[in-house]
């Protein structure tokens, strides 16, 4: 299987497995307040992660910024799996990542710009609600600092809750 047959089917797949958990933890907990998409550079697994309006209410104020915007300090963070068939596909990109199979190298970009234009389009499409200040979406690569946090803030979200995600990492927007 080439790259791009690779991409295309994590294209495919991912969007339903994203809703279908928003779905469920939205009808679950009332309360979601943030939602990503995680997973590591060699992509050994995709993951969600959500956050709480409840559990923010919880965080002192020095705490409170990075709580919000950086899913790995999320009460939910490496709580979740999407199903069984999203799994499979990421033991099959992280194989080409670390190049065990034959053909081409997988680049880390470019699964992450795949599950970026996902999340996109199920953004565009409403599954998330309006964006407002009490919503922030995002993605995270486990080890990678806050770029694709940025990345997928200015891209997910509206300008004033991207503009604090970008002071909670002492960036400008």
């Amino acid at each position: 299987m080439r790259n791009s047959e690779l991409i295309d089917d994590l294209k495919l797949q991912l969007p339903a497995a994203i809703k279908s958990n928003y779905i469920d933890l939205t009808s679950e907990y009332g309360d979601i307040c943030g939602y990503a998409i995680c997973t590591t550079p060699y992509i050994e697994s995709i993951i969600p992660a959500y956050q709480r309006e409840s559990e923010l209410q919880a965080c002192d104020a020095k705490r409170l910024s990075l709580a919000i915007h950086f899913p790995p300090e999320w009460n939910s963070f490496g709580t979740l799996e999407f199903g069984d068939d999203i799994q499979a596909l990421s033991t099959k990109l992280s194989h080409r990542r670390f190049g065990i199979d034959d053909g081409e190298e997988l680049d880390a970009d470019t699964v992450f710009d795949a599950i970026l234009e996902v999340f996109a389009g199920l953004e565009r499409d409403g599954v998330f609600g309006k964006r407002s200040p009490n919503r922030f979406l995002t993605m995270w690569s486990i080890g990678n600092d806050e770029h694709w946090i940025l990345k997928a803030s200015k891209e997910l979200n509206s300008d004033d809750v991207h503009a604090t995600a970008c002071q909670a990492f002492g960036r400008n927007p």
